[in-house]
């Protein structure tokens, strides 16, 4: 006859209980840990659900670092109050780190957009991201009412922006993104819209111009390290960088008629000019849109160019 062991017994059944219930070693991290895991969630939506599966996760989600702020599943008018309670309800000494406002596939409210960004503000927040699907998402003008904010990274896409954008306070931005964006030119001061951006060391410029695109257009970067300007719409462009290091230029249809490029420290330039299309111009104005173009590359340790440039430069 065989004796069992009980403790043997025990350790099995103890075993076999704890694997039945389950442990909720997830819930005892740390909060700041468990926001940071709510925030790679796709939505802050998603976030806000998981206030329901206890007591301890009932208010976590109000102070992620990131907030998503996505309109699908909503109509405008419920997504205006979502986001309206999402922004009321995270307490007023916490900060924030990014805010997504993007995937947008309807209009958006202007007085929606505009506290957001206040809020954006008040919260010191360090990156704020703004990229519609709609192409009338974001048609009317945005007005960035920033004021010593600690904002570091600004994306936008597909924005009329107001005149004076480059004085709304950007002190601390160092990286600049937009995406089919058109800027005024009601003023000098438009025309030189980076000049206030003290801190500016990224910045990328695609698919926008001017209202006018006779405009000519200044870039004052002292502390601009990467410039990538693609399909750009003026008439004249010049640059001012004495700490950039990388050009990109890219145009698909009309090159700008004139550059003044003044790049001291420039190491690596790369400009492609895909194959010109309703260009009237003829080959001395493209020699001299092509002359100044490169005179002002003369310190690049490295030059890429594309081979319908090669071809054109061969033209002219």
């Amino acid at each position: 006859m065989s004796i069992r062991n009980p403790n043997k017994k025990i350790r099995i059944d103890g075993e076999a209980e704890e694997h039945h219930i389950g442990v909720d070693r997830l819930s005892s991290l740390p909060d700041h840990i468990l926001q940071s895991v709510l925030s790679f969630l796709d939505c802050t939506k998603r976030s806000v659900q998981t206030s329901v599966l206890s007591r301890r996760w009932r208010s976590l989600w109000k102070q992620v670092p990131i907030l998503t702020l996505r309109t699908k599943h909503f109509t405008p008018s419920s997504f205006a109050r979502y986001v309206g309670e999402v922004l009321s309800r995270r307490p007023e000494n916490c900060n924030i780190d990014v805010i997504y406002y993007a995937h947008l596939d309807f209009s958006i409210d202007k007085e929606l957009f505009h506290r957001v960004v206040k809020f954006a503000a008040s919260h010191s927040c360090q990156e704020l991201v703004c990229v519609p699907y709609d192409d009338e998402a974001l048609d009317s003008y945005l007005f960035f009412p920033f004021e010593n904010s600690n904002l570091r990274t600004l994306r936008i896409r597909r924005a009329a922006l107001e005149s004076g954008f480059g004085s709304c306070g950007f002190s601390m931005l160092t990286i600049l993104e937009l995406e089919e964006c058109s800027l005024p030119c009601d003023t000098a001061a438009d025309l030189d819209p980076f000049a206030n951006f003290p801190c500016l060391k990224d910045l990328i410029l695609s698919c926008c111009g001017f209202e006018d695109d006779q405009c000519c257009f200044n870039i004052n970067g002292p502390q601009l390290v990467k410039l990538l300007v693609y399909e750009f719409d003026c008439s004249k462009l010049e640059i001012f960088a004495p700490k950039l290091k990388f050009f990109d230029y890219l145009v698909y249809s009309k090159i700008t008629s004139l550059f003044n490029l003044r790049l001291p420290s420039l190491d690596h330039a790369d400009i492609s000019v895909v194959r010109r299309c309703h260009d009237e111009r003829n080959m001395e104005e493209m020699k001299a849109c092509y002359i100044s173009l490169l005179q002002g590359l003369h310190n690049a340790s490295s030059l890429f160019m594309n081979d319908s440039l090669f071809e054109e430069l061969g033209e002219v």
